[in-house]
């Protein structure tokens, strides 16, 4: 009986379908180089788990965020946060804050986290894409360990750039899984999956991305680069992508809709907290020049990252001009632009990597600028995948000897690769330790750039906490020297004038940003309390009530307005702004001191010994808090205890007249 011969030729499945899987062969190779990609890049930033918060945005985005503190799932969808809609991210850091509360190390652990798994996803993206191991290896490590990518880990206000992008590469994979399925047109024996699901997942996870940063809104046109990327590698032919056949955009078509929709809310905050502003003196010519120098500059510190800084001012005129740079910036780009035209037929790698860069950093490029940077680093940190992309090709072509003209040059390539990765790893702690907190953060930016405002007033602000005052006074008379319209360095001056008791001078800086800024909270509040101890008592009660009509959760300025009641010794009124104070913030446990003296002087001596016991629970080395609990002991006729207090008031100091401790005894 004959056997029929089983041929070695092509297998059941199309070659479309054999394209879209990688093959399972060699799975060991993929662990080893996962595992080599995670341990690189923790190496790399391993010492951000030591670093604090930082006084740059930190406590707006987190640390004061009632939104964060709360977990109002309606409250944190229907609002903005400096300027910004980004309410997954909010529930992911109201989540981290309810089980580990305002511990940095917890939220700088997540987002080592998120930047392991972004690297993990983008290697298998990449291999999805190329089916190339190597060129998923270089382009993944690299997106793992690039120095560039540490304000994005490092700084915790950034953690929306983590989240966004993990979901958008996780749209990106189920997209690609979707095609895998709407492309199969021949039987397998395993029945395929329906394509929806994917699809669904793909939308859903975009949606999500979006909602972690407006940031993602460029995915739907990626997507298109992808179908045109995956239709050359299909016909093998040159990359000539059909922009014009309808039939692409059909199921891009939701994803544009959200896309849309999100990025019309993010204009909508940005300029609702003044966040999009005209650079004085820029013209939109002038901010296209600039934007093309962020362009090339971001592209030269992919390659050589060294002088990197939190903060890149905007370049200044000299003689009425700006530096050369600036005007050559837009020929580099348009020469990098037809270079990568020219090539696009023989080298759609090429053309792929560099499109996704520019779709993905045009966004940020500050055409319409927010801030006064010029570019940051944190910008790149989805954008760089493009260029890590075509290095990896690269490397992975050179590896296996596919570029014949530099088969020779082999293994002096891989060899400066290993050098460079190395740089980079040698770099990214470095730059981690610079995050490290608000005082090493500010010198290293001033370092590079003494003419910045913000970091001398952060500096500032950050020398004041620590209670160095001359120090402090410094950097906020450079940041207003720098910048006399600065608010936040007047209101911090202010703030050091009432510290100093330079009351005239407090309220100097405290008028000068209240006409700049007639609506800020913070310089209102400021100069309130500079009033109330000058005795303007009127004054400063319009300032304080202006605070809680715009910040009804002030628990502070609630309890400066009972201080002020009972300076006027309104004892009934001072009452209502104490317990107001408490119960806006029932942890703003300062508020006791207060309450406990007004019950004293309104004869409420049992809520009195309550409240003067739990502040001295607080603080036991504060000697008022023990003289008004003498006064309620008194009252109640507890002398022994009485007099136990009046003379733990007198050892830390305070002199109390022989009249009132005799008859303690």
């Amino acid at each position: 009986m004959s056997r029929k011969k089983i041929g070695r030729g092509k297998s059941p499945a199309s070659n479309k379908f054999q394209k879209a899987i990688p093959e399972p062969n060699r799975q060991g190779q993929n662990w080893f180089f996962l595992l080599f990609i995670l341990l690189a890049t923790i190496f790399g930033y391993a010492s951000s788990l030591k670093n604090d918060w930082t006084n740059w945005d930190d406590e707006g985005y987190v640390l004061n965020n009632d939104l964060v503190k709360s977990v109002n799932l309606k409250a944190i969808f229907s609002s903005f946060v400096m300027g910004n809609y980004h309410p997954f991210t909010v529930v992911t850091q109201a989540a981290v804050y309810h089980f580990f509360d305002d511990r940095a190390s917890a939220f700088h652990t997540i987002s080592l986290v998120l930047h392991l798994a972004n690297s993990l996803l983008l290697y298998y993206t990449i291999l999805l894409l190329t089916k190339k191991k190597i060129a998923s290896f270089f382009c993944s490590l690299l997106f793992g360990i690039h120095p560039q990518h540490v304000e994005s880990v490092a700084w915790i206000s950034a953690q929306k750039d983590l989240l966004y992008t993990g979901f958008y590469f996780a749209a990106i994979i189920f997209y690609f899984h979707w095609k895998q399925q709407t492309h199969l047109t021949v039987k397998v024996d395993v029945k395929p999956l329906r394509a929806w699901p994917w699809y669904l997942c793909s939308l859903f996870s975009f949606i999500i991305s979006g909602l972690c940063k407006a940031q993602a809104v460029t995915l739907p046109v990626i997507l298109l680069l992808i179908d045109f990327y995956l239709e050359k590698e299909k016909t093998n032919q040159h990359f000539k992508p059909s922009f014009l056949n309808p039939k692409i955009y059909v199921n891009k078509l939701p994803f544009f809709i959200f896309s849309i929709i999100i990025g019309t809310i993010a204009i909508v905050a940005q300029k609702e907290s003044a966040s999009i502003q005209e650079i004085q003196d820029h013209s939109f010519i002038i901010q296209m020049f600039f934007a093309a120098f962020a362009f090339v500059s971001y592209v030269i510190k992919l390659f050589l990252p060294i002088n990197l800084s939190a903060y890149y001012p905007y370049a200044e005129k000299i003689s009425g001009a700006y530096p050369f740079y600036i005007y050559t910036a837009p020929i580099i780009v348009l020469i990098i632009g037809f270079l990568i035209f020219r090539l696009r037929k023989n080298q759609p790698a090429l053309f792929f990597g560099a499109l996704f860069f520019t779709v993905n950093i045009f966004l940020v490029l500050q055409l319409l600028p927010v801030g006064g940077a010029v570019m940051a680093d944190r910008y790149t940190y989805l954008s760089s995948a493009g260029i890590f992309f075509l290095i990896g090709i690269f490397l992975s072509d050179v590896w296996e000897r596919k570029i014949p003209g530099l088969t020779k040059y082999r293994s002096p390539l891989l060899a400066a690769s290993v050098v460079w990765i190395l740089f980079l790893l040698i770099q990214t702690p470095a730059r981690t330790s610079v995050w490290r907190n608000s005082g090493v953060l500010w010198t290293d930016v001033i370092k590079k750039y003494p003419r910045v405002p913000l970091a001398q007033n952060n500096l500032g602000s950050y020398y004041q906490k620590k209670e160095q005052l001359e120090l402090a006074k410094q950097h906020f008379d450079a940041a207003i020297t720098l910048q006399p319209d600065f608010v936040n360095a007047l209101i911090n001056r202010c703030d050091y004038f009432r510290i100093q008791n330079k009351i005239d001078s407090a309220i100097i800086d405290g008028n000068r940003a209240v006409r700049l800024e007639p609506d800020n909270p913070d310089a209102r509040q400021n100069r309130g309390i500079a009033f109330s101890i000058a005795g303007k008592s009127d004054s400063a009660m319009m300032d304080f009530k202006f605070v809680i009509s715009r910040q009804p959760g002030n628990a502070r300025v609630f309890n400066n307005l009972g201080n002020l009641y009972s300076i006027k010794e309104q004892y009934d009124s001072a009452l209502v702004y104490y317990n107001a104070a408490l119960k806006a913030d029932p942890s703003f446990l300062d508020v006791l001191n207060n309450r406990g003296k007004c019950y004293v002087f309104l004869g409420n001596y049992q809520q009195a010994l309550s409240d003067l016991t739990r502040a001295i629970l607080i603080n036991p080395d504060n000697a008022n808090n023990y003289y008004f609990r003498m006064q309620a002991f008194e009252r109640l006729g507890r002398k022994s205890e009485a007099l136990d207090d009046a003379n733990k008031a007198m050892s830390l100091g305070m002199n109390i007249p022989e009249s009132i401790v005799q008859p303690l005894n």
